[in-house]
């Protein structure tokens, strides 16, 4: 599935754990290959990998962690090793939230 986030178009696609793994030794050096990965996020491609064979609760919970990565991504400006206050976080959350149950709703309507 598609969708848009401050106009920059993000797809999800849903893989097996080995495609997962298979697209994190394509963007990093010495990827951990020991863990399972519920999801992970590259915002340089813009795309969200999402364990395909996950239950739809922990689908959904993984789903919404991602896109708040990309939530940052696209609307937070910080640099590495930035840290927010209570009041960033509560605002990063409440301006996100319609942006993200919005995606979360299409795209679970969508897979059914």
């Amino acid at each position: 599935m598609e969708f848009k986030i401050n106009n920059r178009t993000w797809k999800i696609e849903e893989l097996s754990q080995e495609e997962i793994k298979a697209e994190m030794k394509k963007h990093y050096d010495k990827p951990d290959e020991d863990g399972r990965y519920f999801g992970i996020t590259y915002a340089d491609m813009q795309t969200i990998y999402i364990d395909k064979d996950l239950c739809t609760e922990q689908k959904r919970t993984t789903l919404l962690h991602e896109l708040m990565h990309c939530y940052l991504e696209t609307y937070v400006t910080h640099i590495n090793g930035t840290t927010y206050s209570t009041e960033d976080l509560c605002d990063i959350a409440s301006y996100s939230h319609d942006i993200v149950g919005e995606i979360i709703n299409k795209y679970f309507k969508e897979v059914k």
